[in-house]
């Protein structure tokens, strides 16, 4: 039964330089109750399996235990098809506090604010400057608003 059940779904997918999952589509090649669950597990997720099988009138636990999906488990294969997508990067903002009155957090706070170079002609001769472990210049590029 396992070994039959491996050949159940066919994937097609379009082999392209970025084929994700998400390019996947999944066909039934027959309508027993174990392709009907690994096809709603891989569309749906495991909620999906189960209400399948709730539906059809199968033991979910026990489906759960012994059916193989494309020589994967159940749960292995729901979430290897249903994985959400990343999302998208939001910027991240910072806000600079000097933590201290001390003339070195506060031309950290400045080189950030307004640029190594500007805040270098006003200072003179703070290269060697550290700000949270950086050099003056490179913490102010990292961090340049």
């Amino acid at each position: 039964m396992k070994t039959a059940l491996v050949a159940v779904l066919t994937l097609a997918v379009s082999f392209g330089a970025n084929a994700n999952v998400n390019n996947v589509q999944f066909k039934a090649l027959d309508e027993t109750v174990e392709t009907q669950v690994c096809v709603a597990a891989a569309q749906e997720g495991i909620s999906g399996a189960k209400a399948i099988a709730s539906a059809l009138g199968a033991d979910f636990s026990e489906l759960k235990r012994r059916v193989v999906c494309n020589d994967q488990s159940l749960s292995r294969f729901a979430a290897k098809y249903t994985a959400q997508p990343k999302a998208a990067e939001k910027d991240v903002v910072f806000k600079f506090v000097a933590v201290d009155n001390a003339p070195a957090s506060q031309i950290c706070k400045e080189a950030v604010e307004n640029g190594f170079a500007a805040t270098e002609s006003k200072y003179k001769n703070i290269d060697n400057i550290y700000c949270n472990g950086l050099l003056i210049e490179r913490f102010a590029r990292k961090h340049k608003a």
